[in-house]
């Protein structure tokens, strides 16, 4: 059975690292000496080749999955721990590689991976105060990227809630991290005279979404799995592990947040950013599905997900 070639072994790393490479290695080959991608920022455009863009890529994605990969199996939302996170972040992300924007997608990713270890840490952190700043911190600092991304300041007070009472001293906190950012860039905008710094905040132009019928079949694909990992891992965990169970409900949580900031998105962004924004919630749930599944059809719908990636690119 494909689906258990993915357990936590040397021979389930050996192949998602052997596939890692060669998609990235396709990329890399296939685009032209000559390409460059950009970084912007303030509508200032920063240039870097394609090829140097894309080794850094792979080693940002694959270091930056390997952490949370490590961090959902300590949790041990599946009794035998698996790698299929890892395979299906990897997968998922690299379908970015075709847009000019991957570099920044991978920062941003990186962002997302500490901002959800934070989650998961809530329930048995004993620095919870930290984390909570540093969460609304990386909150701020992300909405500069997508403003939209202050949803998931209510994301990170249900989940801080699930865990305990919140306070006006939580909240306090809450807002002077997400603030610090914002106003670090806004003196820097007015000591250096540059406006642009801080009105990207609220520089955003709505335009017509373009989805293709591909990324419709591939989305709503992924979620119906996704829906059923859940309610696979939520059945197992209920009754025991009730931590475990609060953990698998936050991380649901995120989820809906995630699919409110592509809403949004969607009028703003082309459709290969709506897949980079389900990429990390997306892989937690499947994983959960084709590690929790006894479907005679698992197998088949592992196969048909991996298919529709490359439909997409």
């Amino acid at each position: 059975m494909i689906t258990s070639l993915f357990k936590n072994t040397l021979l389930s790393y050996l192949i998602i690292i052997l596939a890692a490479i060669g998609l990235w290695g396709y990329a890399f080959f296939t685009s032209h000496p000559s390409s460059i991608v950009s970084i912007e920022f303030a509508n200032e455009s920063y240039h870097l080749s394609k090829k140097a863009a894309i080794i850094i890529s792979f080693f940002a994605t694959l270091l930056s999955a390997f952490f949370l990969n490590y961090r959902v199996n300590k949790f041990l939302f599946s009794y035998e721990p698996n790698n299929l996170f890892l395979w299906f972040y990897l997968l998922f992300f690299s379908v970015e590689l075709s847009n000019s924007s991957f570099l920044v997608y991978d920062v941003v990713s990186f962002l997302l991976i500490i901002f959800v270890y934070y989650l998961l840490s809530f329930i048995s952190s004993k620095e919870s105060k930290n984390h909570v700043f540093n969460s609304a911190f990386i909150i701020g600092v992300l909405c500069f990227h997508n403003v939209f991304f202050a949803l998931f300041l209510l994301l990170l007070i249900h989940n801080l809630s699930t865990t305990r009472r919140v306070g006006i001293s939580e909240l306090m906190l809450i807002l002077t991290g997400f603030a610090i950012p914002i106003l670090l860039v806004l003196s820097l905008s007015i000591i250096t005279d540059n406006k642009k710094l801080i009105g990207t905040l609220w520089d955003v132009q709505f335009t017509s979404p373009d989805i293709s019928w591909k990324f419709t079949v591939f989305i709503i694909a992924a979620f119906l799995f996704a829906l059923i990992g859940f309610q696979l891992a939520s059945n197992k965990r209920s009754g025991t592990d009730i931590s475990v169970l609060l953990l698998v409900n936050n991380l649901f949580v995120y989820l809906l947040t995630s699919l409110a900031v592509s809403v949004f998105s969607i009028f703003l962004q082309p459709q290969h950013y709506i897949l980079f924004l389900f990429t990390l919630p997306l892989s937690i749930f499947l994983s959960f599905f084709f590690s929790e599944s006894t479907s005679k059809w698992k197998e088949l719908a592992f196969v048909a997900v991996i298919a529709l990636t490359f439909l997409l690119r």
